[in-house]
């Protein structure tokens, strides 16, 4: 095993043993869940991730809703106040300001019953928002003095603004919010919404040039986000790389080890994490680094249920897509892999 992810390795066994020590992080209120990228994780892990933190506001800011749909199955049906109708007024003055927009997950989902759980849904015209705040940005920048400041700092904190009074209705003291898989639009204002960004990256390669791409746009003057800054500069760190569908090693006595193919991506993810550490909430890359099983039939049947992946139990099983899946004993792993990644951001 090399050397520089011995730390990490023995950690995710001390996960599953229930006996590790817990990471040396600063601990936040806001997290959003981004990568430049699809199908890694960031909607599954945002679910999850609210479960667990029980008293939490959720904002889903991607437009395929796919978080929405997890708290409320007929949330496509629903003729609902969005996340875009909280936006939108910052861009469009003249039009009135929502309020008390989140709705409790448990009047539509039951297994959040025991929750202090809300969320504000997503909607499919969050894909016309980047246009829309290229052009109000734009007619903002057309003012001068102070008043130029003033209508860019509103614009960029929209949903920062909206996410705090949201929270103070519903009494949450956590937030998550989802992203897309592109940068313009809502996943910017989440960035500027956010305390610290939690990174899901797949173990294949596609997924760790995403990682440098987000990368470079929280650094690059050039990107879309270095071009459009609110007056204070606000940039977000990284709190946590999350390195999701990792497979383990089958030999006797591995003791959890990650199989060959995981452990070169757990390399490479440390070694960014090194290069890049002043993007990071700390200075050490071992305290940014954690592995997720890959869900298999755990997620499936997760998906399928809406039902977090804490309450399900091994040897669950269902019909999905006219195959039988079924929960198997790696659950209660994955079970203690979302606990200590709760622990170490709340």
């Amino acid at each position: 095993m090399a050397s520089a992810i011995t730390s990490i390795i023995e950690r995710q066994n001390d996960i599953v043993n229930s006996s590790p020590s817990p990471l040396h992080l600063p601990k936040f209120t806001t997290y959003t869940i981004c990568n430049l990228r699809g199908g890694i994780g960031k909607t599954s892990l945002s679910f999850n991730l609210s479960y667990e933190a029980g008293n939490c506001l959720a904002v889903d800011t991607c437009p395929q809703g796919n978080l929405s749909y997890f708290y409320d199955n007929l949330y496509f049906q629903n003729n609902t106040t969005t996340v875009k109708d909280l936006i939108l007024p910052y861009m469009l003055p003249g039009l009135g300001r929502a309020s008390r927009v989140a709705k409790r997950v448990s009047a539509s989902n039951a297994f959040f019953s025991t929750k202090n759980t809300y969320y504000i849904a997503s909607t499919s015209d969050l894909y016309t928002l980047p246009s829309q705040m290229s052009t109000a940005i734009n007619q903002a920048k057309s003012i001068s003095g102070a008043q130029q400041v003033t209508a860019l700092d509103s614009m960029l904190y929209s949903l920062k603004n909206e996410i705090l009074r949201e929270m103070a209705e519903t009494k949450t003291e956590k937030c998550v919010i989802d992203t897309s898989p592109f940068f313009s639009g809502a996943t910017h204002l989440a960035w500027h919404a956010t305390d610290a960004l939690i990174v899901p990256v797949r173990t294949d390669q596609q997924s760790i040039n995403s990682l440098n791409l987000l990368l470079n746009t929280l650094s690059n003057p050039s990107s879309e986000f270095r071009r459009e800054m609110p007056s204070d500069g606000h940039s977000p760190k990284i709190q946590l790389v999350v390195l999701t569908h990792c497979a383990w090693s089958t030999a006797g006595g591995a003791r959890n080890v990650p199989n060959q193919q995981t452990k070169v991506y757990v390399e490479k993810v440390r070694d960014i994490v090194n290069r890049n550490i002043q993007h990071f909430t700390t200075d050490d890359p071992d305290n940014h680094v954690l592995l997720l099983d890959d869900f298999l039939g755990s997620g499936r049947i997760s998906s399928a249920l809406s039902k977090p992946i804490s309450v399900l139990e091994a040897g669950e099983s269902m019909r999905i897509n006219r195959v039988r899946t079924t929960v198997n004993a790696s659950v209660e792993k994955i079970k203690s892999e979302l606990k200590y990644i709760s622990s170490s951001i709340w």
